[in-house]
């Protein structure tokens, strides 16, 4: 009687820390909306609005030497073969860009960014690399190409 009164309690305690299986394994099994490019047909797209954001990954985070809250990231999106950069938390006069090794290259400023700013992507199927730093400056912040 002790023994199925301990099951019943571990039972209840489970079903309460896990929630409702069936909802947890419906939300996770929707697929990814089909890339809206890929490689060199993603030059200049905007990422989110292509949709390449969904797989986006993190490839890369590089904090200012100066200032060690804003960064520069480089990310890199799977199913779009894609890459893009973004700044995190650079003030205004600054500038974000991402280059690939076939020559393509976008910037944004960073003038009135909330927090992050990103650029328009670049072919992923060759190495790219993120850089921020100042408008018109040669004195850039990068990661290394990816």
């Amino acid at each position: 009687m002790a023994s199925t009164r301990i099951l019943v309690t571990a039972a209840a305690t489970l079903a309460v820390l896990l929630g409702p299986v069936t909802g947890a394994s419906a939300r996770s099994a929707q697929p990814l909306a089909a890339a809206a490019c890929k490689g060199a047909a993603c030059n200049g797209k905007d990422p989110v609005s292509a949709g390449c954001d969904q797989d986006g990954r993190l490839v890369e985070s590089v904090p200012l030497a100066s200032d060690r809250s804003i960064k520069v990231e480089l990310f890199h999106s799977t199913a779009c073969q894609a890459n893009w950069a973004r700044s995190v938390g650079a003030p205004d006069g600054g500038a974000v860009l991402v280059t690939n090794k076939k020559g393509a290259r976008y910037v944004r400023n960073t003038n009135g960014a909330k927090k992050y700013v990103w650029t328009p992507m670049v072919d992923g199927t060759v190495q790219a690399q993120a850089c921020l730093g100042p408008q018109n400056s040669d004195a850039l912040t990068c990661t290394r190409y990816h």
